[in-house]
């Protein structure tokens, strides 16, 4: 789909293609990894590059598009090709969704979702327009649409975000990390959707939040403050634990707690922080780690566990592969 995306950008996609996108895009989940292409694809030209010689021709192109689409529908009296017309509206002049009423009924409001990228090595405070405030974590993002906190609170999340929600007890924030979402009316917590696919994690500060399952269209838990939730969204299982919040919220004030963490998960801190790719031998990825990284630089955090575990690590162009030590191994066993 990326290529047949790509084409439709670029004014090549045939009426098959089109019409295949249209039908991708009646998902809303798709809607939003088109939106990011589109972006990007914009985002990596160069100026001056656009099809056609400019970016105002790309935008006649595209006009040229949706209106060719908009006029089949006119001549159609079928409600499946109304529908996917009215699709083809919508990504044309929106990034987000719009839906038609049929016939003469009133048609409602473009929802335009605005998104919030944190590079690696980066975090970002934003505050939305509830008054709401989100630490966003290094390779995380979130989207939110125009009518967020006049007809919704939602906020789609990937990566790990620290919220500090505003109290709207008639309008609850619903927090999406694909088919696990927080709802909350108004408090402090922390959600890590970093992980792999199938796991989220939620820590709470301060109030009160739920866990909704969407696949099943219900609630499956309540947490209170000081409480810590992982969940495995593939099994559908949890687990729950009292906990130090601070170790898990620190991030955003530039503090990384590693709290007896497998050395894969802690890589992965490492790689978002210092915006560094690391490589792990096998033998290595039984050892676990406890420390604390505030100001360290990547090589005095390299140093310590080097220090505290029988590892070494070696550096080749942008990669640092971490290998066993076996001589500090063998003075171990001895």
């Amino acid at each position: 789909m990326e290529k047949i995306i790509r084409k439709y950008l670029e004014g090549h996609a045939s009426e098959t293609e089109q019409k295949q996108l249209l039908e991708w895009l009646r998902d809303k989940e798709n809607r939003l990894v088109f939106n990011r292409h589109k972006l990007n694809w914009k985002n990596n030209l160069e100026q001056g590059q656009f099809p056609g010689g400019g970016e105002e021709s790309w935008n006649r192109l595209q006009a040229q598009l949706w209106q060719r689409s908009f006029n089949r529908w006119q001549k159609s009296n079928r409600i499946q090709v109304l529908f996917r017309v009215a699709a083809i509206f919508f990504f044309l002049f929106s990034v987000g969704s719009i839906s038609f009423y049929l016939l003469n009924r009133p048609q409602p409001a473009s929802e335009i979702y605005t998104t919030v990228v944190t590079e690696n090595g980066q975090v970002s405070k934003i505050e939305l327009p509830d008054g709401s405030q989100v630490w966003l974590n290094s390779g995380s993002r979130i989207s939110y649409s125009n009518l967020f906190s006049t007809e919704n609170r939602n906020i789609l999340l990937t990566g790990e975000a620290y919220f500090n929600a505003a109290t709207d007890e008639t309008m609850p924030m619903v927090v999406s990390c694909g088919d696990i979402s927080v709802k909350v009316l108004g408090t402090r917590f922390n959600v890590n959707a970093y992980g792999p696919e199938n796991s989220v994690e939620v820590v709470l500060e301060e109030g009160k939040v739920e866990l909704l399952n969407e696949k099943m269209n219900k609630a499956f838990h309540a947490l209170t403050p000081g409480e810590r939730i992982k969940i495995d969204v593939q099994n559908s299982q949890y687990s729950t634990s009292e906990v130090n919040t601070f170790r898990y919220t620190s991030w955003r004030e530039g503090i990384v707690n590693i709290y007896n963490l497998p050395i894969e998960e802690v890589v992965k801190r490492l790689e978002k922080r210092y915006n560094q790719k690391f490589e792990l031998d096998p033998e290595v990825k039984r050892l676990t780690y406890t420390f604390t990284i505030q100001n360290e630089s990547l090589e005095e955090v390299i140093k310590l566990m080097e220090k505290i575990t029988p590892v070494k690590a070696e550096q080749k162009e942008d990669t640092i592969t971490i290998k066993a030590d076996k001589k500090k191994m063998r003075e171990t066993v001895r």
